[in-house]
């Protein structure tokens, strides 16, 4: 499976990445909304973990942005987050978010978001 993992913290987003690699997953990984953006439209990928609060393009712009490309299937969009108020998961709703996950999450909860584990 081919996903984009958007998180502009570099150890957290280097742990969950390790994770799913050795699950099989196919990770590509950006700083902020803008890459998950770039790296939507060349990879088109399944699933798409974005971090909310990131610079540039924050997770919920993203997620609309995502929401919006013509040229690709629709992929899963799952908010990956420190935030877990439920106003932030109201807001990841309206954005387009399929799953709302909050940090610290474990391994196999983020899997079966994915629909890779039971």
């Amino acid at each position: 499976m081919r996903i984009v993992y958007a998180e502009d913290d570099a150890v957290v987003r280097a742990n969950v990445a390790m994770l799913l690699v050795k699950f099989g997953v196919d990770v590509h990984e950006a700083r902020d909304g803008g890459e998950a953006l770039a790296l939507c439209r060349a990879f088109q990928p399944k699933v798409v973990v974005l971090d909310l609060q990131m610079p540039n393009i924050d997770g919920f712009e993203t997620a609309r942005r995502i929401r919006e490309l013509d040229a690709m299937e629709r992929p899963r969009l799952i908010a990956l987050t420190g935030q877990s108020s439920a106003q932030a998961q109201r807001d990841a709703e309206l954005a387009g978010f399929d799953e709302f996950l909050a940090k610290p999450v474990s391994g196999r909860r983020l899997l079966q978001a994915m629909g890779l584990a039971q």
